[in-house]
């Protein structure tokens, strides 16, 4: 696994969410109504559509496209018509920065 700096505690305010690279990997990271930070793979298992660039339900992300929600927590689908879960990924905060885990 591999860390990376991928934002600022301040660049994401509570209740929302944005699109950041961890290496190659896109990332829709999102600072919670619980206080905290979520990486989930930013493209939705449904159709190839940003997960950032749709909204926040709670402790759901909601893709833009069609609807599919995946939980923050698990990348479980919480909403049709995606069925495959959404990746998650480890994310740390030190200081301001945020880090996202993603493979090698």
């Amino acid at each position: 696994m591999a860390s990376h700096r991928v934002a600022s505690v301040e660049d994401v305010p509570t209740d929302s969410m944005r699109h950041v690279d961890a290496g190659n990997t896109p990332v829709c990271l999102a600072h919670a109504e619980d206080g905290n930070f979520y990486a989930l793979n930013d493209v939705c298992t449904h159709e190839e559509f940003s997960l950032s660039d749709g909204e926040l339900w709670g402790m759901d992300v909601e893709c833009p496209q069609h609807g599919s929600r995946f939980n923050l927590q698990t990348g479980k689908v919480t909403g049709l018509p995606a069925v495959i879960p959404a990746k998650t990924y480890q994310v740390k905060v030190d200081g301001t920065d945020v880090y996202v885990e993603v493979p090698d």
